[in-house]
Formats: structure tokens, sequence, C-alpha cells
């Protein structure tokens, strides 16, 4: 009988592989690799094998993924939010949305037309936004009976810059064309903690923390001290894609627009930085993240 160093590390039980792997979270996949020698592989033989599909996991939103992967790297467009969360993460939440950040203008109004001739959605409302965002439009369509909504994100600046300083660091996550990163992996799907980024307000600092909390993330309200989580988290400089980012290659487009769209995100420098202010005699601090070179 096999056990389950010959199941998960060999090629002879995939469907019984699949169907064990896909209830691991990476955390678990991690600690399997450092078992034996058998299992070292594991990690990339299941990223080989479609365990992070973002065709599949876009299916159930447009009717084309590759040609939505396609178009949005055209417009210099990235996925983030609680779906590249979920994505990175291989779960999928009731009632969540696709979250698109495109740069307001010609490369939004063109992301905007394509959404609607040619994936059918129709605006069904539009919030005002605030940060590095200007507003943001909610699509909706019914997909086999079932509600579906889109919301694009129309940022200031390109939109590597909204996802960077979203408001804790469980969401600094993005999918371009060709691959998904995950900026805080350590931190956000080993220790399942996040840290503001933003000054917490009711909104980003009762509402949201409390959704994440019921998602099984733990909200540290104070800045991570040096080396006591992960150096991951020091303040100071770090790049997208640098050693400790979890980067994801995906099933490539093969188109030149992905790799520019692709050469926007891939090791650009950012600043971490300690943050405090004060409300109604409250101090307040929080971990702020921004791009230190601005990209068009």
């Amino acid at each position: 009988m096999a056990n389950l160093t010959t199941i998960l590390g060999t090629d002879g039980f995939p469907p019984i592989c699949d169907a064990l792997t896909a209830h691991l979270p990476i955390k678990d996949i991690i600690a399997l690799t450092h078992t034996c020698r058998a299992l070292e592989p594991l990690y990339q033989k299941l990223v080989s094998n479609g365990a992070w599909d973002i065709n599949k996991r876009l299916e159930k939103f447009v009717k084309d993924p590759r040609g939505f992967r396609k178009r949005l790297a055209e417009l210099d467009g990235i996925i983030s939010g609680g779906f590249a969360l979920q994505f990175m993460d291989r779960v999928e939440w009731n009632g969540s949305d696709l979250d698109v950040c495109v740069q307001v203008g010609e490369n939004a109004d063109a992301f905007c037309r394509y959404m609607e001739e040619v994936e059918g959605y129709d605006l069904a409302s539009r919030k005002v936004g605030k940060y590095a965002w200007t507003h943001v439009d909610m699509y909706d369509k019914v997909v086999d009976g079932e509600f579906v909504r889109l919301e694009i994100i129309l940022t200031h600046k390109h939109p590597i810059h909204s996802t960077l300083s979203t408001y804790t660091t469980a969401l600094v996550n993005a999918i371009t064309g060709n691959h998904a990163y995950c900026v805080f992996p350590n931190a956000t799907f080993i220790k399942r903690q996040t840290y503001p980024t933003r000054i917490p307000d009711y909104f980003n600092g009762v509402i949201l923390t409390q959704k994440y909390k019921d998602r099984g993330w733990e909200f540290i309200q104070r800045i991570p001290k040096k080396k006591r989580v992960t150096e991951e988290l020091d303040l100071g400089y770090r790049r997208i894609g640098d050693k400790h980012t979890w980067k994801i290659a995906l099933s490539p487009i093969s188109d030149e627009a992905a790799d520019n769209a692709e050469g926007a995100v891939e090791g650009l420098e950012f600043e971490m930085e300690k943050c405090q202010d004060s409300y109604d005699g409250v101090e307040l601090k929080w971990l702020g993240v921004a791009a230190k070179q601005q990209v068009d």
C-alpha cells in the first residue's frame, strides 16, 4: 500500500495527490517540502500541475480568461484586492468580486469598453474614491444564473501604487499578465497576520478589519518590530520580486504587452516607514508602504 510520501512525492497517484493537496494551505505545503528529500519538489510540482490556475479562477467572471488577461496587460492593469488574496490562498469566498485596477484616462476607458462590449458587463454604480484612486466602477452580470460583480478601481497613477498603499499588508498582492506576487507572504500566509498600512478610520479600521478577522487573519495594531516578525516587514527599502516576495509564474499569454506590464511591477522599489498621528486623543500608528519611483 502506498504511503503519503509515495502519493505526494511521485507521479503515480495524480488524482489522489491533487485531492489531498487541494486542501493544504501553502504553510503546510512548505512544511512538507522540508520533511524529506522525496517531498522537496512538491511545491514546484503543484505549480507545474496547475494548482494556481489563473484561467480557471477567472472563468467565473469572464468568458475568455486569456483574452481578458491579454487586454488587461495591454492597458497596464493589474488584478488585486480580495481576488488576488484568494487566488494565492487557493480559497474562494462566497459572494466575492473580481478587483481590477487601471489608471484613469484612456486605459480605463478602453478597459471599461472591453468589459461591456466583449464580456457583457453593465455599469451598476460608481463609488467616489480616495487615497490612490479616483473612483470605483461596479459592473454586474449574471453567469449561469449566478450574479457576479467586477470592481474596476480607477487609479491616479499606475495601479501598482494603489496596491502598495492599500489598507493592510494581507492585501498587498498583484496579478499581472504572467505572474502573481505576494509582497508579505510570511506574515500573510504562514503567520496569518496582517498590519495596517493606512491611517485607521472607521471603514478600514473596524468594518474591513472585522471582515478579514472572520476570514482567519489576526490584525496586529502596531508597527512590527525589526526582525521580531520577519525581515519582509523591516522598515526601509525592498523591491517587488525580491527574496521575500512570493512569486508564482502563471500560464503565459505570450504577448509583448504582458512583458511591458510586468516591467512596471517587477523590481519596483518601495519603502516601508513608521507613520503615526493622533485623533481625538488616541495615538494611531501604521506601516506606510509606498513606491520610491513613479510608474507612468
